[in-house]
């Protein structure tokens, strides 16, 4: 059998995939994903769904050159549009930005039940996606990749209709990030700390109340 090496990025994001699930991979490219699952037997049925027919040539090329032709399907649509169809159990949305991700799943009724698995990868804006995923979904776990000299988070959460209010810490690093203490999370925090220092520098000449911002880097030193 031909194997398929993926990136840690993606690896880790294939660890929250569920045993036998039914995966839509949203954005696939090159349909590494769900053809990773497929050779290592943990999915039942892939789909590669994508808005550009470019990359859904590719990963048809991909899935006939790892005969994955009767498992792993491919789907030419705008994020989750007419998902129903499909019926995953588990979908991915990797290599976007988080606003986007957040409007994508915003648009969809179907995500809003509970047996639905949402593996998330947003490129920026991470706190804005966490933002909107407290208003109804409850998150089940994380992790931080850093790869090619960039950090990468990834947020797997299932739909409960609570209210999840999360610290202004929790939004930049994630609070399953917080109790697992992974390998690259201090090195988050500390990216996250120079950031921060930097706006607020920006804001101090600008003759702006930096004392939010202050209290903000105070509490992430704190977890160092």
């Amino acid at each position: 059998m031909l194997d398929l090496k993926i990136s840690d990025r993606l690896h880790t994001v294939s660890l929250f995939v569920r045993d036998g699930a039914i995966l839509a991979d949203i954005g696939t490219d090159h349909a590494y994903l769900p053809i990773y699952l497929a050779l290592n037997n943990k999915i039942k049925l892939g789909y590669a769904s994508d808005i550009n027919l470019g990359p859904i040539e590719r990963a048809k090329e991909n899935i006939k050159r790892f005969k994955l032709e009767e498992k792993i399907f491919t789907n030419v649509a705008s994020g989750l549009e007419n998902i129903e169809n499909i019926k995953p159990t588990d979908i991915a949305i990797c290599g976007m930005g988080g606003e986007l991700i957040a409007k994508i799943i915003d648009a969809s009724s179907y995500v809003r039940n509970n047996k639905i698995r949402l593996i998330l990868q947003p490129m920026t804006c991470v706190k804005e996606l966490r933002e909107y995923l407290q208003n109804g979904f409850s998150t089940i776990d994380e992790n931080v990749i850093f790869e090619d000299g960039k950090l990468y988070q990834i947020i797997c959460v299932e739909y409960d209709g609570c209210y999840h209010e999360l610290s202004e810490v929790e939004k930049e690093i994630g609070p399953k990030n917080l109790v697992n203490k992974g390998t690259f999370v201090d090195k988050l925090i500390n990216s996250t700390i120079v950031k921060k220092r930097k706006i607020a520098d920006g804001m101090k000449q600008g003759g702006y109340d930096i004392i939010n911002i202050e209290k903000e880097i105070s509490d992430l030193e704190k977890l160092l």
